[in-house]
């Protein structure tokens, strides 16, 4: 990788990104990656609002994460990304965040894909982006499993789409899913357990003012605590994301 192709910024850890048990909150994460790949990509003239005047979206397909250690509060951290396209279909994005020792304490994969605004079909990068960003990985992403098709589920909550839950393609912010997936799990393992493996796949939009079912499988028989959450409409229950968190004991 090209240490010049690293965009990086620098910050102090919020108190806003810090839940109830003292651990980061996936939804914080989630946000500080998306305003920093939004920056990223202004700076190569490929953002959201690029490629609106192409009547074009980016929208998240999925998001592997890894929680090493947690960020304290005002602590300073540097944030870095990095991006490649893959298969001329998907916008692969690294990140990475780390503290003034240069020790890693979170890094992720993000895999975005380009999509008509009409109708949200994706399109091939390759006639939509500079020709100089479409050079190719330097390997294949490890895609890990998160395609699990419950039928039987441990807890459900139902909620109510909220215009503020929108971004501005009008549908759901990815943020919001995360939030959906933790409140359908019982507050004693949000305390006792914090959240080091969290893999999520977007799987179709959702829009106000529809509901939608949080459902969650909890496995806490195998040593560490895995939960595999699903997100539905609730109207036809129509599947819109699956999670799958693991957790050790705090």
């Amino acid at each position: 990788m090209d240490q010049n192709s690293i965009f990086t910024q620098n910050m102090k850890f919020p108190y806003s990104a810090i839940g109830a048990s003292g651990q980061i909150r996936i939804d914080r994460l989630l946000n500080l990656f998306q305003d920093l790949a939004s920056h990223h990509c202004d700076t190569l003239c490929v953002s959201g609002i690029d490629m609106a005047k192409q009547q074009l979206k980016w929208v998240v397909s999925r998001y592997q994460i890894r929680i090493y250690k947690n960020p304290k509060w005002l602590e300073s951290l540097e944030l870095k990304t990095w991006r490649s396209p893959w298969k001329n279909l998907y916008e692969l994005r690294q990140f990475s965040i780390v503290n003034q020792d240069q020790e890693e304490l979170v890094s992720a994969l993000g895999i975005w894909i380009l999509v008509k605004a009409e109708n949200s079909k994706p399109v091939r990068l390759a006639p939509h982006m500079p020709k100089k960003l479409m050079t190719s990985p330097g390997s294949d992403p490890e895609i890990v499993k998160n395609d699990h098709d419950i039928i039987e589920f441990d807890h459900e909550s139902e909620f109510k789409i909220r215009v503020h839950n929108l971004d501005l393609n009008q549908h759901v912010n990815n943020t919001v899913y995360t939030q959906w997936a933790l409140e359908a799990l019982p507050a004693k393992f949000l305390f006792e357990f914090r959240p080091t493996d969290c893999i999520i796949s977007f799987l179709k939009e959702s829009f106000y003012p529809d509901t939608i079912l949080s459902c969650v499988k909890i496995d806490n028989n195998s040593g560490k605590l895995i939960t595999r959450h699903s997100i539905f409409l609730k109207k036809n229950k129509v599947k819109l994301a699956n999670l799958t968190i693991t957790w050790t004991k705090t």
